[in-house]
């Protein structure tokens, strides 16, 4: 999703809320936001990244549904 899709659906949500002390902390949060604040990643971040690239690139995958029921049969174990 492109950040001006993220935008658009955001301010859709927006519009909608009627919640005076919701939007007071969504404002606060926004108020904090600096856009030229670049993350820097970690050098474990950018490792976990680049093998989760090459799990994709290689097919090491699973659907989400099959990680559902995975999940399920642990915790009934």
């Amino acid at each position: 999703m492109s950040a001006l899709e993220i935008k658009l659906e955001i301010f859709d949500k927006l519009k909608n809320i009627e919640d005076v002390r919701l939007l007071e902390k969504i404002r606060n949060l926004l108020k904090n936001a600096d856009p030229t604040d670049v993350y820097q990643f970690e050098q474990y971040e950018l490792d976990m990244l680049k093998e989760s690239e090459e799990d994709i690139k290689y097919g090491r995958v699973i659907s989400q549904e099959d990680l559902d029921k995975e999940d399920l049969e642990w915790l009934s174990e």
